[in-house]
């Protein structure tokens, strides 16, 4: 459903109209392929089944600036719950200079705090003419110097939204509206630095591309045996996941397992635990010497230490150790 929001005067003097389709919508899919038609194919991926079809509870916009009926700048967002990744803002070449992306964006703004938007996340260059540009909309680094960047409609956006008080959880599989949920989650600055080896994910990283290329291979059964989610039913939000996977270095005869949660909700990991089906086969999984939430949770599951990996992964210019755990079936 495409919606009007408004019109301006281009630096040219034309005229451009801004408005938003809401996918899916027939009538605008095949303009909106086209326009994005430059983007890499996992993109590619989720954008030419958005336009025709409904993806789980994902709402998928394009914000898009219009001379008549030629789409000439585009900014979309993929939300839920008000959480959402803010991607793929193009101004066609001829048509840059004029003000176009920076108008589009004005109106999805006001338009993402006008539906209740609570948090965006997007991925630039750090210190170009984009990165600025978000900047000037409220945009800030997750962390200093990075090209990561988020937007909170409210400064306390992650303490609530991550508030393990009152919170039950529950386990789930991996849908298409956990994409930007999952991002909030590996985007968070505290908490461990080791979080994937399998993606991989290390320290405060934008999910945006990596959830694509994860639900891919989960629908075509590439590489995982499972994932897991854990979500808070408090707020929807994601807390913590897990996957299986067998490693490709032993001859089929060692599973690794990846595990993240959030520092609040270690405590509530214990279904994430056990919803996984546990190989006939030796377990591996990494912790950081200092991630006790973790550790304990591994214990309790009867995972032993085996090996000690001294400056295994780098922090800026600090090396951390990392403990090797195992389990073996009984």
């Amino acid at each position: 459903m495409y919606r009007k929001l408004s019109t301006v005067t281009l630096k040219s003097g034309e005229i451009m109209e801004i408005g938003v389709v809401k996918a899916p919508d027939e009538e605008y899919a095949s303009r909106i392929n086209s326009f994005l038609e430059h983007k890499p194919d996992v993109y590619k991926w989720h954008i030419r089944r958005s336009v025709r079809e409904e993806l789980d509870e994902l709402e998928t916009y394009f914000y898009i600036g219009k001379l008549g009926d030629e789409i000439i700048a585009n900014i979309m967002t993929v939300e839920h719950l008000g959480v959402g990744i803010l991607g793929h803002v193009f101004t066609k070449p001829e048509h840059r200079r004029k003000g176009a992306c920076a108008a589009v964006m004005r109106e999805q703004m006001e338009d993402f705090r006008r539906r209740g938007g609570k948090a965006l996340y997007l991925g630039t260059g750090y210190g170009g003419v984009a990165y600025r540009i978000y900047s000037s909309f409220g945009f800030r680094s997750v962390v200093p110097g990075s090209g990561f960047m988020r937007y909170f409609a409210e400064e306390d956006f992650e303490s609530k939204w991550f508030d393990p008080r009152e919170a039950t959880v529950r386990v789930k599989e991996v849908q298409w509206h956990d994409w930007a949920k999952m991002t909030a989650l590996t985007g968070v600055v505290e908490g461990d630095w080791l979080r994937s080896v399998m993606i991989p994910i290390y320290g405060p990283t934008n999910f945006e591309g990596g959830f694509l290329a994860l639900k891919r291979e989960l629908e075509e059964g590439r590489r995982y045996r499972e994932v897991k989610l854990l979500e808070s039913e408090k707020t929807g939000a994601i807390v913590g996941f897990a996957a299986l996977m067998d490693d490709p270095r032993w001859g089929g005869n060692v599973c690794l397992l990846d595990l993240f949660v959030h520092p609040n909700f270690w405590s509530s990991a214990d279904p994430l635990m056990d919803a996984l089906s546990w190989p006939s086969k030796k377990i591996q999984c990494f912790a950081e010497l200092t991630s006790g939430g973790k550790i304990d949770l591994l214990k309790a599951y009867g995972f032993q230490q085996e090996a000690l990996f001294k400056g295994q992964i780098s922090r800026g210019q600090e090396g951390l150790d990392v403990l090797c755990f195992a389990w073996f079936p009984r």
